[in-house]
Formats: C-alpha cells, structure tokens, sequence
C-alpha cells in the first residue's frame, strides 16, 4: 500500500510527489532536501542511499554558460559576450558541475579546459540549448504575424539549386517554421498560388499571366531538342521541323501550354510525360526525341549517351524561356513570406 504523501515539516524540504514518470520509485517518501545539490531523496525512515534521487537542477543559464565557456576558451571572454561578469560565469559553472556532479573544466593552467567529461558533456548541452532555441522560436511564430508553416510551390524546369543560400538562411533566421516545398505541373502552379495553397511560385514565364497573379522575372533556362546518340534525327547534320514530325516526341504536360511554338506542335506522334525523369529515361531509351532543359542532361550530352540536334532553321539560336517568381496579388502575406519574397526577386537565375 502508498503511504499517504504528507508535508514536510522544516524548510529543508521540498514536498513534491517522487514519481519517475510512471510509478512511485519510493513508498515512504516524504519529500526532497532543497539544500542537497544531488536532490535526495528524504523518507520516512530515514534512509537515504536505497531512495537517492537525482534531480535536474541546472538551469538554461548554466548550459549557456557551460557551452559559451567551451567556445570563449576564457571565463572573462564567456562573460563579455553574455554580459555577465567573470565572477558570475565561474559561479555558473561551479554550481552546473556540482548539480551535474563531474567537473567540466580543468582550471590548473591560465585558462580552462575541458575534462574528458566536459567534452562528453558539451554535445549534449548544445543539443540542449538548440531544442530550446527551436521551441522559443516556434512559440514565437504561433503568437505573432510570423507564419507557422509556408509553402513553397517549384516547377520541374526551375533549378531548385539555385535557392540553397535563400533556403538556408530563411532556417537559419526561423529554425521553427516549417516549409514545404511542393513541385506541381505548369498548370497546377498556378492553382496553388491564386488558391493560397503555396504563398510563392517559381517556374517557367508565361505570355500572359491570369488575373490576380504578380510576377517578377528572375532569369532564363536553355532547352534543347535531344535524343540517343543512335536514333536517325541524331544521325542528320541539320534536322527539318518535317522531319522531328515524323518521329515520335516525348513531351512534358507542362509544355503543352507555354513552351512550344506551332512548328513543333504540327507532329502527329506524341507523348505526354508528367515527370522530367521519366521523360529523361525513355529519350536514353531510344523511344523519341524531345525538349529539356540542358542542365537535366548535361553529363549525358558530356558522354555522348544523347545528343543535341540542330535544327536547320535555327543552326546559330539558343532557346531560352524566362524563369518566373510568382504571387497572388490578393493574399495577404505573413512577415517571413514578405521576406523570401524579397530575397528571390533579387536572385539572378541561369540554368
């Protein structure tokens, strides 16, 4: 039977129920002496080492303290970057080393240095300090203008490489928000922006935009008709618009609404293919040629795998398509939306 829990009798002792989550760890508890560093446990009997107890008492001040010391390399140092003085830094530690009961520093030389528990020790409190951070900044994002979670919506055309530095210091800046980054078809970009699906949209430009949709032109990619090294197009020096019609062409859905001029929609033989990868696979296959960004099939045009075909009414032309960021003229956007807004209309983008 649990015996009743009951108030302690003098200040030393702190009344609070001994339980480690899940069961009662001691029967005849009482409570914890608030003056023992280690937290035992008091009991009714008296007895201390079968119902020792280790209490966390550190606080969030004495691992930034720790860690920033293990940084700083100088206790004086620690102090100046956290606005603290040097006395309050060692006292810090002290009392962390004490509730933790090993000693994190060697302070025999000029300037401390680590233990081999300190060094065993300080991964943990920075993974400590860094959950913290992440659930202030959540916490932060739920309670103000900042949003929770943002959508971002790329088309396959659009090299997402091109957002790495963007991508990183928007974590940086706001490790608690979440992003999605969703990757439609031409069309379905368009939905998801003017639905409010996706705050931003980033692909390729279009003649005429519908009502309601902003954009900003940020740069251009380079397509090329290509196909296996072997197939007869590959085979001709110059290629006529009568003769890609005669073989079969390997078409992304997006292209079918703002990529192609009416010379290569003239061919009776084609195939839809949704995915960029899997158009890629059938051209290595021999089974058509096609238009893809040349960046997608660089090392295969390097190795001689698929080849560009030159077309004879334009031998000394590149093509290129505009690359597009994209909004909803009426959506209302949260601070860090405003923000990747701004950091992507100043991105120059060459594919």
């Amino acid at each position: 039977m649990i015996h009743r829990m009951r108030r302690c009798v003098t200040r030393a002792h702190v009344s609070i129920p001994f339980f480690d989550g899940q069961r009662l760890l001691c029967r005849s508890f009482i409570g914890i002496r608030s003056n023992s560093p280690s937290g035992v446990v008091w009991c009714k009997n008296g007895t201390h080492r079968k119902c020792r107890y280790i209490a966390m008492r550190f606080s969030f001040d004495q691992l930034a303290a720790f860690v920033a010391a293990a940084r700083e390399k100088s206790f004086s140092a620690t102090g100046r970057r956290l606005g603290k003085t040097q006395s309050a830094i060692s006292t810090a530690i002290a009392d962390l080393e004490v509730d933790l009961g090993v000693g994190l520093f060697d302070r025999r030389g000029r300037y401390p240095v680590l233990t081999p528990e300190g060094e065993a020790l300080l991964e943990e409190a920075e993974a400590i300090l860094s959950r913290c951070a992440s659930l202030q900044e959540r916490a932060s994002a739920l309670t103000s203008t900042s949003e929770a979670q943002l959508a971002l919506a790329i088309e396959d055309a659009f090299p997402a490489t091109a957002l790495a530095r963007i991508l990183g210091e928007l974590h940086r800046q706001h490790p608690g928000v979440r992003l999605d980054l969703l990757q439609p078809s031409s069309s379905e970009l368009l939905d998801l922006v003017l639905s409010g699906a996706a705050a931003l949209g980033l692909g390729c430009a279009r003649s005429n935009y519908p009502k309601g949709i902003g954009f900003c032109r940020l740069g251009q990619v380079t397509l090329v008709n290509a196909a296996r090294h072997d197939h007869p197009l590959a085979l001709l020096d110059r290629v006529r618009f009568a003769q890609l019609a005669d073989h079969l062409q390997l078409l992304l859905l997006a292209q079918t609404t703002h990529l192609l001029t009416s010379e290569y929609l003239n061919s009776p033989k084609k195939w839809f293919v949704q995915s960029e990868v899997a158009l890629i696979d059938l051209l290595k296959t021999g089974m058509g040629w096609s238009i893809v960004p040349r960046r997608l099939i660089a090392s295969e045009l390097a190795a001689g795998e698929l080849k560009e075909l030159t077309l004879e009414a334009y031998p000394f032309t590149e093509w290129s398509i505009g690359l597009d960021l994209i909004w909803s003229v009426e959506a209302k956007p949260g601070a860090i939306a405003t923000w990747l807004k701004a950091e992507l209309a100043r991105t120059k983008v060459i594919a």
